[in-house]
């Protein structure tokens, strides 16, 4: 008698102990009801959980994007979503690129794992394009051109996780060929939830100047986004001094949003607290959110995934340690070689004279592409009175908030078409802001197109 009472006493402490437990784990006390996930990992109402994650860079020095976007798939694969609810586009010429030292591996950490292990991706090389993300995010199948044709087969009850990270620069992203202007990304939004293709929406954006892609995000379209920096400053790679004879291996947002999501508890933790981290850590530049602030109430698990099995990089680095060394995201390349060089011995080793080499073009090149917006501004404002000398300088002095998106758009893309490749020259994006400037200037998309094609001569450097 007293045995089977000490097992009745035993039962009831454990289902306490357990209700306790999916309390603590499953409660949203801020949530409504409607979107309390159950155990299958889908919610109540029917809806599941999709994201779309965007390496929008090619190249060796731009390891990291590459790196970043193959550590978010595992992440988010590892978090129980399912591989069918996720889209992935990476141009994928890093992992087997000849100047890899490790064939087939992509490290988004110093001696971490191999983040390209089983990765999936949909779309590759040319199909990484500014129209087939929006294609996708759309849910329009027959505007996807390449790839797998796979798109969103979201609805109004689900969850969307975007994820991207690239070159950027004031309203504008950047892609293997061709641009996404902050116009382009708003009526994209727009389309997404007139179609109601998604509940809710949250987008992490890792570039330079990301805050002016989200500056005019409306706070009713049930969309959350996290950018990696504010509309004047440029984001930061990481891990770039490390010991494996590889550029930075990842981006220094992007690796804290996913060195956190590895380790805690995406069940309890909110985004509102992942953006507080988040923002501590990305000490080089100002980490923003923008859009509807309520949402940051909800657990990452929302968004990310509610299972937690593995953990893929371990703890972050100490803040102290020598691998914790971050580059400006424009200055990677140079700052690489520059290394690379005081790595060689031997001044006269062809090596060195190499690398020497490769740094000067990269001098020359900043050079040529400041002095052509210069040339631009110039063509403008030929006039050279005091107030005419006044505005030149200041439409490189300041940065205006971006109003003109429909001139913005078409001006950046007659840059990027007629000048200099956004892609191939990322530097010439440090200046962007001067084409908004005019555009907020003078209000004339067509005037100034009109110089760019008297000044540019074909691509600059070709």
């Amino acid at each position: 008698m007293f045995l089977r009472a000490s097992i009745l006493l035993l039962i009831i402490c454990l289902a306490a102990v357990h209700a306790s437990h999916h309390r603590t784990l499953h409660g949203r006390k801020k949530l409504a009801p409607e979107i309390i996930k159950t155990h299958s990992g889908l919610y109540d109402d029917g809806g599941e959980l999709y994201a779309v994650l965007v390496a929008g860079s090619n190249g060796w020095y731009n390891y990291r994007h590459q790196a970043d976007v193959a550590h978010a798939y595992h992440i988010l694969i590892e978090h129980g979503i399912p591989k069918n609810n996720i889209i992935t586009m990476m141009f994928d010429d890093i992992a087997k690129n000849k100047q890899n030292p490790y064939p087939g591996k992509l490290y988004n950490k110093p001696h971490g794992e191999d983040v390209y292990k089983n990765i999936t991706i949909d779309y590759d090389g040319d199909s990484v394009t500014p129209d087939n993300f929006e294609a996708i995010l759309t849910g329009d199948k027959a505007k996807v051109k390449g790839g797998n044709g796979r798109v969103l087969k979201s609805g109004p009850n689900d969850h969307v996780f975007v994820y991207f990270t690239d070159h950027g620069a004031t309203g504008l992203i950047a892609f293997p060929d061709g641009i996404m202007s902050v116009q382009t990304l708003q009526k994209t939004l727009q389309t997404m939830n007139s179609k109601k293709k998604y509940g809710k929406l949250v987008f992490y954006l890792e570039a330079c100047e990301s805050g002016s892609m989200f500056e005019q995000l409306k706070d009713d379209m049930n969309i959350y986004a996290i950018t990696a920096a504010n509309a004047k400053e440029s984001s930061w790679g990481t891990y770039c001094e490390n010991d494996m004879k590889l550029p930075c291996l990842g981006d220094l947002f992007s690796v804290a949003w996913m060195e956190d999501s590895d380790t805690e508890d995406l069940n309890s933790e909110t985004l509102e607290k992942q953006y507080e981290l988040v923002k501590a850590r990305t000490n080089k530049s100002h980490v923003l959110h923008f859009g509807d602030l309520s949402i940051a109430e909800e657990p990452v698990s929302d968004f990310q995934g509610a299972k937690k099995t593995y953990v893929l990089t371990g703890r972050p680095l100490e803040s102290n340690s020598r691998y914790n060394v971050h580059w400006d995201s424009r200055d990677v390349e140079l700052n690489y070689l520059l290394r690379q060089l005081e790595l060689t011995k031997d001044e006269n080793s062809a090596e060195h004279q190499k690398l020497r080499q490769k740094i000067g073009a990269i001098k020359h090149m900043r050079f040529s592409v400041k002095g052509l917006y210069h040339e631009v501004v110039e063509a403008i404002f030929p006039q050279n009175d005091d107030a005419t000398r006044h505005l030149k300088k200041a439409m490189f002095r300041k940065r205006r908030t971006i109003t003109q998106l429909s001139c913005h758009h078409d001006v950046v893309h007659a840059f990027d078409e007629t000048c200099i490749d956004f892609n191939t020259y990322d530097y010439a994006m440090k200046y962007v802001y001067v084409l908004a400037n005019l555009c907020e200037e003078i209000r004339d998309a067509d005037r100034i197109v009109d110089v760019l094609d008297e000044v540019c001569p074909g691509d600059l450097f070709l």
